[in-house]
């Protein structure tokens, strides 16, 4: 399902936070998959921690779904959302 506002919405609603995706950054569509995790703890990780699970152009990149919403247009959202198990809109 392709990324946009309506998604992040009803993603959110369903108590999900964040957006996570192991495509390539440079990727021109990543394949982004809902996700939950304790945003606090997850700022809280030393830069050590975010390099174990992230890297520069590939590993897993993170889209934080209340600040895609509030900085973000729709036109600036790329990507589809996988959602395995249930249909969102």
């Amino acid at each position: 399902m392709k990324l946009n506002f309506s998604v992040l919405v009803a993603l959110k609603d369903r108590g999900y936070n964040i957006l996570r995706s192991t495509s390539y950054l440079s990727d021109v569509n990543p394949t982004w998959i809902p996700d939950y995790v304790d945003v606090t703890r997850f700022f809280e990780l030393d830069t050590e921690e975010i390099a174990k699970i992230s890297g520069p152009l590939v590993g897993k990149h993170f889209l934080l779904i209340d600040d895609a919403l509030a900085n973000n247009s729709d036109e600036e959202l790329i990507g589809e959302v996988f959602i395995h198990d249930e249909v969102i809109g």
